[in-house]
């Protein structure tokens, strides 16, 4: 039940969950909340602030967006450059490394040698590998799923796109793709709990969404300014002091007090420059999802594009049903679905609540979306598109069928994992 109290600032009916602090719906007063863990230090928990305001400020500027906002490319440019500098910086780090070990004898230059190696290859740009993304999921080759890979070579091609290489489906509530190896392969990765979640025009608009991103080669341009997107954070949080370090009884207060000042001032510093790189990263993230989501809604049509968003927004009410409780052996897939749709059906009249309550618990400024009520504010401003992809009924229910194998293969997992068993 949506509990509504009037808004101090306009005066608007306030919108309001369970366990969630009201807000305005009109004018987004309390919106912005931040809501801090507890678990964290001060610190810690001021840089959660920073980044959740500029988080949000950034993904509030992605709903004001147009698709003729202009493209500004000097951010980008600055972002390479950063990016090559510090590459620059790597690439001296594993010769300086090397020829210390190879030219001197001294041990101490040759252990020094040895940590400028370390240096450079802990901050080396990733390639990203296809081992990590079949840890908790399973490669479908076509054989497999030929009517899971049919509708997404139909996506592909509505969309003039290339068919991702690799299709895996794993255990987890959402869906990306990635580009591994030195060999750039295309991988799309689609969970399967997402897919039960999803009614079939809704699946399709999930993939168009997914597979806009190959169409741009957005992963490209991600590599690319890799080096300084994360390098100085890495740096931040490894200068940053640890709390148990300070609360350390063997330390005296005045060396806590000078690992505290030290260490914080130069762990913030580090942390400000990582924030404002970001912040310039965000323009380019802010065009990639724009194109994204105009790609789900030309393949899928705009109301599944939409109606998409809105299940992703209620992904926390939802989650906590695929367990392993209360489904029979062979009928995961069947019984899960269920749940879902019925929960879906129960939350329909408060999903515009649960819309704009993710835009302030989903938003953080290095999320790998923004929040998908910001993404609905967006989208459903711009004009409206058909379908160009509709699966019929039989070739959704082949498509479930498919499916169903792997939702039984995590619940026995989740079988496995139940301490009873252990």
């Amino acid at each position: 039940m949506i509990v509504e109290t009037e808004c101090p600032a306009c005066g608007t009916a306030l919108t309001s969950l369970p366990e969630a602090e009201p807000w305005c719906g009109s004018c987004e007063w309390n919106l912005d909340l931040f809501l801090p863990d507890p678990s964290q230090g001060r610190m810690g928990r001021r840089i959660g602030r920073a980044q959740h305001r500029a988080g949000f400020r950034s993904d509030l500027l992605l709903a004001l967006s147009t698709a003729d906002t202009p493209v500004t490319r000097g951010p980008h440019r600055a972002l390479l450059a950063v990016s090559a500098l510090l590459m620059a910086v790597v690439v001296a780090a594993f010769v300086t490394g090397a020829w210390l070990i190879a030219v001197h004898d001294s041990f101490l230059l040759v252990l020094l040698g040895l940590v400028v190696l370390g240096v450079g290859a802990a901050f080396r740009p990733r390639f990203g590998r296809l081992k990590p993304l079949l840890e908790h999921g399973y490669r479908i080759e076509p054989g497999d799923a030929p009517a899971v890979h049919g509708l997404i070579d139909r996506v592909a091609a509505s969309l003039d796109v290339p068919a991702p290489d690799v299709v895996i489906l794993d255990s987890a509530f959402s869906a990306g793709v990635a580009t591994v190896g030195l060999r750039r392969r295309r991988v799309l990765v689609l969970g399967v709990p997402l897919l039960l979640a999803l009614r079939p025009q809704q699946v399709v608009a999930l993939i168009g969404h997914e597979l806009g991103h190959l169409k741009y080669d957005d992963n490209r341009r991600a590599l690319l300014t890799q080096p300084a997107r994360t390098t100085f954070g890495r740096l931040s949080n490894m200068v940053r002091p640890h709390p148990r370090l300070l609360e350390n009884g063997t330390l005296t207060p005045p060396i806590r007090l000078l690992i505290h000042l030290v260490g914080g001032t130069v762990s913030w510093l580090l942390w400000g420059v990582h924030v404002g790189l970001n912040t310039l990263a965000k323009g380019d993230d802010r065009r990639v999802e724009l194109r994204a989501d105009a790609m789900s809604a030309r393949a899928a049509g705009t109301t599944a594009a939409l109606e998409t968003l809105d299940v992703l927004a209620m992904l926390p009410s939802v989650t906590h049903y695929v367990t392993n409780s209360h489904v029979p052996e062979g009928e995961a897939a069947t019984k899960w679905r269920g749940f879902l749709r019925v929960v879906q059906d129960r939350e329909a009249e408060t999903a515009s609540a649960w819309r704009q309550l993710s835009i302030r618990t989903r938003v953080s400024l290095f999320a790998s979306h923004p929040a998908p009520g910001r993404r609905h504010q967006w989208l459903s401003g711009q004009p409206v598109q058909e379908a160009t992809v509709v699966p019929n009924e039989a070739e959704s229910a082949r498509i479930e069928q498919e499916i169903a194998p792997y939702a039984e293969a995590m619940h026995r997992t989740m079988l496995d994992a139940a301490p009873w068993r252990h």
